[in-house]
């Protein structure tokens, strides 16, 4: 199999896959590949927002301190081979072609899902490469996520839980944090992000359940809290911390990556506080209030639900932005009329797009759930619209609405630099 093929495999499977009400599919999957899973160290990490960051803060400081550091993430940005790393570097095509082969030979008929499929060329890749210790994102949920076929993880975290993924995880709060809760596992610790704190109840149950220590950061614990244009810093056990990323949700983030690498710590792995520093000094993920200099100055961000969205216009007015034009779009699975209205209350303009992917929302129809001076464009029409735009309310451009779409502004504004 070649990398073409090999692409052509995985595409062949649908996003979701068959219905999922248990993890024997994952299970039989891992164990015609001899379960490579068993024979690594994970760190779990699920949550609706600030997997991804949490993952690059803590994945980056165990790079700074040597170790071969393995990173799952979904869905991936620029190429497909962003989505298993090991020391920040993409898998080679032709490693994707070598594993997949493998992995097509132990799937036979079963509807398994495109994540399944990666997950399984990960571990593999992991394992062969010897990894010391791999960051493994949950896809979607947490307890018949794929990724839950770990069974004694380094330490589970959970990050920021809001309502998303309704079809598949429940209508409410409470529900959805119950599937979160589901990587908790049998007398290994978890950390779960301070901004939980209206459903801590349902963490706190299952780590009684699970003779499994709760750790939750305390907004007491990190002071001297500050956001502004340059990122953000605060003080925790003496130390200063300066965040590369913008937004307080990233300072959420941080004390998160902070309390599981502590635990890493006692488990053995050395990690000083200067790696820790540097790398939430310098970790710096794509699309996530991203900031393109310029005329106008360009935000990207992957805020794609309610919570994400609302996060990110808190970090624009940390920074002083008052003035901003939107190039919107999402997809139809989620709360788009609460995402618009939150645009709404702040945009001076908003230009909606569509076909970035398979179930964006068409962009008339997109543009009647906004009540502000609003446009519809397709991809190039909208960066042009959109600079017009901002010149007319001396304004920053702000892409944003889902993950799928950014990379496609991202190409276009690299190639008119």
């Amino acid at each position: 199999m070649n990398y073409q093929e090999a692409m052509q495999f995985i595409n062949s499977y649908t996003k979701s896959g068959g219905k999922v009400r248990n993890l024997s599919r994952a299970e039989k999957l891992m164990k015609n590949l001899s379960d490579p899973h068993k024979n690594l160290k994970v760190v779990h990490i699920a949550g609706t927002n600030g997997k991804g960051s949490v993952l690059e803060y803590m994945s980056q400081s165990l790079i700074n301190a040597g170790y071969k550091t393995g990173q799952f993430t979904s869905p991936f940005i620029r190429v497909y081979e962003d989505r298993i790393r090991i020391n920040s570097e993409n898998i080679s095509q032709d490693d994707v072609a070598g594993l997949c082969t493998q992995v097509a030979a132990a799937a036979g008929d079963d509807e398994y899902s495109q994540f399944e499929i990666t997950m399984a060329i990960a571990l593999l890749y992991f394992a062969r490469e010897k990894c010391d210790i791999v960051f493994l994102e949950a896809g979607i949920g947490g307890v018949f996520d794929s990724t839950n076929v770990v069974e004694e993880p380094l330490v589970s975290v959970i990050t920021s839980v809001s309502v998303d993924h309704t079809a598949l995880l429940g209508n409410t709060i409470e529900e959805i944090a119950m599937q979160k809760a589901g990587i908790i596992k049998n007398n290994r610790p978890a950390v779960v992000s301070w901004n939980n704190q209206d459903i801590m109840d349902i963490f706190s149950k299952e780590c009684i359940l699970k003779n499994s220590e709760l750790i939750v950061p305390s907004s007491t614990e990190f002071s001297d809290i500050e956001t502004n244009i340059d990122g953000g810093k605060f003080v925790y056990k003496g130390n200063e911390y300066k965040v590369k990323m913008h937004g307080r949700h990233q300072i959420v983030n941080a004390a998160s990556a902070i309390k599981a690498l502590e635990v890493l710590r006692n488990q053995g792995f050395e990690i000083s506080d200067e790696h820790i520093k540097n790398a939430l000094g310098e970790v710096q993920v794509l699309s996530r209030v991203e900031i393109i200099k310029g005329n106008p100055d360009i935000i990207i961000d992957g805020g794609h639900n309610p919570a994400g969205i609302s996060a990110l216009l808190s970090t624009l007015m940390s920074m002083e932005i008052k003035n901003a034009v939107f190039i919107f779009g999402m997809v139809d699975t989620k709360d788009i009329e609460s995402s618009a209205k939150f645009v709404s209350a702040f945009a001076k303009a908003v230009i909606c797009v569509d076909g970035f992917i398979q179930g964006a929302v068409e962009k008339t129809k997109l543009a009647e759930y906004f009540q502000c001076e609003k446009y519809v464009a397709d991809t190039s029409e909208a960066f042009v619209l959109a600079k017009m735009a901002a010149r007319k309310h001396d304004a920053t451009i702000v892409i944003c609405g889902s993950l799928y779409m950014t990379e496609n502004f991202r190409k276009l504004i690299e190639g008119q630099k």
